[in-house]
């Protein structure tokens, strides 16, 4: 599960001010992931998977650092790349 000091070390944030923003930043970044997988499942269905939570803290990341960019509706690749390896690892574990 990712948390708020986990993506304020990530990005050097040494204050609080931004502690709300982030966390809803997290929620959203949950939510979106959940459901570009499989929007049948639950974050609970996720949590096993690292790459749950390291999509999850990219994309909250990337949020954060584009909120005033016109063009912040480009998921990073590497988010994408995530999503796909979280489809494929449920589809694998469905078929055994």
């Amino acid at each position: 599960m990712v948390k708020i000091d986990d993506i304020k070390n990530s990005l050097r944030i040494d204050h609080s001010m931004d502690d709300s923003l982030i966390e809803q930043l997290i929620g959203t970044a949950g939510s979106y992931i959940v459901f570009a997988v499989d929007s049948s499942l639950t974050a609970e269905d996720l949590e096993g998977y690292k790459q749950f939570d390291w999509a999850v803290s990219l994309l909250a990341q990337h949020w954060y650092l584009n909120r005033q960019d016109a063009t912040s509706a480009h998921i990073p690749v590497t988010v994408q790349a995530l999503i796909q390896q979280l489809r494929g690892a449920l589809w694998h574990a469905d078929s055994q």
